[in-house]
């Protein structure tokens, strides 16, 4: 059942106060009846309210020193104003300083409900806008941009460092390292949050159509121009651009586009006015810097606007500790909607994933587990669901650091012993009679062998 809206009223007029208290409750409400303005005060910082109803002229702290202390208070609270016929002009004096609305003394009952509603009707909003706003930041937080290696520790901290400024941010990274979830990251824990983030990736518009697509144009300003277009620049206003893949973008445009970053100012293709806007630039690209500067694609002026801060994402074969984590994220993320029952992976699952080298970073691990998923046929994600690339990893520089050479000798040996069985297992489908025939060995062996690497040969039958 919908709760009753709590509403405080502040009047130093008992009878006003009563007769306001009476029509309230009539009306379905809680009214919280207060006489002192200091009280209310006091009431304000421990409690909440849906409405807030204060006369304009008291004693002591008049309607005007209550609404600054409900902005402060209560920003999420609509604020109406009692006044008198004679003081009309400093109620809309109030609503220009933050009041939500004013009712003349003396008032109808009908008159209540109405401004009740229309109150009530603001506070769902601020409400709604809230949770959004929750939600969004919740969507991408450090929780969903998963990790605990310390390259992805440094990532979380500059996010944090930067998200409060309007400084541009350049983040750089191989594909499919999640550049774009750092930038909406930055922009949702911004004080921009509220406003639009505009991605555009500069490898998407041909060029002669790039400069209407960012600037847009005014009506006739060219051959097809039949209407004025809004760019996506404008767009962005009072939010956050995101260019992605900047390094393509066409030199002309880079010019252009710096004009616009130092002045806070655009022109309309065939227009004439300048058009104002503010807007923060966050930048990514999967390309070598240095290589982009010498071979001038990339123009230095534009660069050092760009990269006032710049946030290098590390790729996921430096975060091995990380990929267990992914794993199990994207796991939890698509198994929801498959209709399986599927318990997580097998420890040789994970292992495997562990030493592939993802070239496609996060993206293709993303990828290797939704495929896995709709492959499974059975009650955990195993081997065989794997595409069999992975089943031929080469093992990374991080596999060699703090190793003995007794030990990487013995590793060698258990990755070609593993492989080799595994090769066994897909050619005589499971069958270990054949597999102990093949490798030479007695059967008893080879059943060791499938023990310690836990392999289950019944996974290959009836293929």
């Amino acid at each position: 059942m919908k709760s009753k809206p709590r509403i405080l009223i502040i009047d130093d007029e008992p009878d006003m106060l009563s007769a306001c208290a009476k029509i309230l409750t009539a009306l379905g409400c809680v009214p919280v009846p207060v006489s002192d303005p200091s009280f209310a005060v006091r009431i304000l910082k421990e409690d909440y309210f849906d409405i807030i109803f204060c006369d304009l002229l008291m004693p002591g702290q008049d309607g005007m020193e209550i609404l600054e202390v409900c902005r402060n208070l209560a920003p999420d609270t609509p604020v109406i104003i009692f006044t008198a016929y004679g003081t009309i002009d400093r109620a809309v004096s109030a609503m220009k300083a933050g009041a939500f609305d004013f009712i003349e003394k003396p008032f109808e009952a009908e008159d209540l409900k109405i401004i009740i509603e229309k109150g009530m009707r603001q506070r769902n909003l601020y409400l709604e806008r809230n949770n959004l706003i929750r939600q969004l930041e919740d969507k991408f937080s450090f929780d969903n941009i998963i990790g605990k290696s310390p390259g992805m520790m440094k990532v979380f901290e500059m996010i944090e460092n930067v998200s409060g400024s309007d400084v541009n941010v350049l983040v750089t990274g191989e594909s499919g390292t999640g550049k774009e979830l750092i930038a909406r990251s930055i922009h949702a824990r911004s004080k921009r949050k509220t406003n639009p983030f505009v991605p555009v990736n500069c490898g998407a518009f041909p060029e002669n159509l790039f400069e209407s697509e960012l600037f847009g144009y005014e009506k006739g300003s060219f051959t097809g121009a039949a209407n004025k277009k809004v760019g996506l620049l404008e767009y962005a206003d009072g939010g956050t651009f995101f260019l992605d893949e900047v390094c393509e973008l066409p030199s002309s445009l880079q010019i252009k586009l710096l004009r616009t970053l130092q002045d806070q100012q655009l022109r309309r293709i065939g227009g004439n006015e300048l058009i104002q806007v503010d807007l923060r630039l966050i930048s990514a690209t999967n390309q070598n810097i240095q290589s982009a500067l010498e071979k001038e694609t990339l123009r230095k002026d534009f660069y050092y606007r760009l990269n006032v801060i710049n946030i290098q994402v590390p790729p996921l074969r430096e975060r091995q500790d990380d990929i267990p984590l992914l794993a199990e994220h994207f796991f939890s993320k698509y198994i929801k909607n498959s209709g399986k029952k599927i318990n997580g992976f097998t420890d040789e699952v994970i292992r495997v994933l562990c030493s592939y080298n993802w070239p496609g970073n996060v993206r293709e691990l993303e990828n290797t587990i939704e495929r896995a998923i709709t492959l499974a046929g059975n009650d955990k994600i195993t081997l065989i669901d794997l595409p069999s690339h992975l089943l031929n990893v080469q093992p990374s520089k991080s596999r060699y650091e703090g190793k003995s050479l007794t030990d990487l000798k013995q590793n060698a040996v258990e990755e070609i012993e593993r492989k080799y069985l595994l090769f066994l297992m897909e050619k005589f489908r499971g069958n270990v009679t054949k597999v102990a025939e093949e490798a030479g060995l007695t059967r008893r062996h080879i059943h060791r062998i499938i023990k310690f690497y836990n392999i289950d040969p019944s996974l290959w039958r009836g293929k």
